[in-house]
């Protein structure tokens, strides 16, 4: 019970881990490797592994994991998945072919572009919200309740424009 403000500071810790004791002990290399390379993963990534494992005593197989990620990495590098690392707001991961790159990049661009507006409507969405909050504090005759309902228009036909942009990039 002492110990227990230490919470907070050990969960990041944590998180950190991309293996725990169990999967450490059961490894397959080739399979965890595979798994990383779907995923994007650099080669950089086997170090973080490493560092979950040797708390146990046991060190990640290099040439099985990398053998796993070059397998993995066909699914990573597909036009619908660079689209779908933009749309969750991420560039993508520097592991693709470079004869591939030219439309990998065009779709991670469209992608992060949907997720830009997405978070354009989120935004206008809130200030939707704080300016119907002042509205519900005035009384009905204010003469700012004009200045916050023509700002409410405003930003709903924002909205019905960016929906209308944000469709144009949809995958």
């Amino acid at each position: 019970m002492k110990y227990l403000y230490l919470l907070p500071l050990l969960i990041p810790l944590a998180a950190c881990a991309t293996l725990d004791e169990d999967q450490c002990r059961a490894a397959d290399w080739q399979a965890i490797g595979e798994a990383d390379g779907a995923n994007g993963r650099t080669p950089d990534y086997l170090e973080k592994h490493a560092r979950a494992c040797n708390k146990f005593g046991i060190a990640p197989i290099r040439a099985k994991w990398e053998k796993g990620r070059q397998a993995g990495l066909p699914r990573y590098c597909q036009p619908f998945r660079a689209w779908k690392e933009g749309a969750d707001g991420h560039e993508l991961s520097p592991v693709c072919p470079v004869n591939d790159l030219p439309e990998l990049e065009h779709e991670n661009f469209r992608g992060l572009t949907y997720y830009r507006i997405g978070r354009d409507i989120s935004d206008a969405e809130s200030d939707i919200d704080s300016i119907n909050r002042a509205l519900s504090e005035l009384a009905a005759d204010d003469p700012a309740r004009t200045v916050l309902y023509n700002q409410r228009t405003r930003l709903r036909l924002e909205i019905l424009h960016l929906r209308a942009q944000r469709a144009r990039y949809r995958y």
